[in-house]
């Protein structure tokens, strides 16, 4: 009887070991999963949604008075800029928690498209150097950045930032595609609710 009762009590005993050893190796690879789940998605860095062109025509003109003023001399030339503009979201903007026991992660906070890269192919014409006022190589310089900054001022007015936008659900579809694959939720409820996303479908 004894030995019955041994028996009984070691085998409760050894099934609460492996229940409590058991229960520890879940949770512990719940939240490895999640750990993993949080790289993952901030890896992708940033996720280009809309593309635009842009041409932009400049004309550059600079007038240098020389010898008291008697005499001026005139560089000028005119700018043909070709612009690729890259709109999307930058992924390590986003705000994720974490719920290992229900295996959920949450989407606190998804950010507003910006401008990712602006790429721009420059072509110079009708370039003309005065006597004593001639193209340096910081003029140039200057020339791209003007140009660049012209065709930046015209995103906004373009319909490139909206049309983003209207892809911000798409890409939270794509994140809860990546977790689901993990075996996990994503939850973007209270995104929804305080219309984060909704406003911009």
């Amino acid at each position: 009887m004894d030995f019955i009762i041994g028996l009984i009590l070691g085998a409760a005993v050894v099934g609460l070991v492996v229940y409590f050893l058991r229960n520890k190796f879940v949770r512990n690879k719940t939240e490895e999963q999640s750990v993993v789940l949080l790289q993952k998605i901030r890896n992708v860095s940033k996720m280009i949604t809309v593309e635009g062109d842009f041409s932009e025509i400049m004309h550059f003109e600079d007038v240098k008075d020389v010898f008291l003023s008697l005499v001026t001399s005139r560089k000028k030339a005119i700018v043909l800029a070709n612009a690729k503009v890259l709109i999307g979201f930058d992924m390590k903007k986003i705000k994720l928690s974490s719920n290992p026991e229900k295996k959920k992660l949450i989407l606190e906070h998804f950010p507003s498209p910006e401008i990712l890269s602006i790429e721009t192919d420059i072509q110079y014409y009708d370039v003309s150097n005065g006597l004593f006022n001639k193209f340096a190589a910081n003029d140039l310089s200057e020339l791209n950045k003007k140009v660049k900054q012209n065709i930046e001022g015209k995103i906004p007015d373009s319909e490139l930032l909206y049309s983003a936008k209207s892809k911000a659900l798409d890409t939270v579809k794509m994140i809860e595609q990546l977790v689901s694959t993990f075996g996990w939720h994503l939850d973007y409820n209270n995104l929804i609710e305080n219309e984060d996303i909704k406003r911009i479908k």
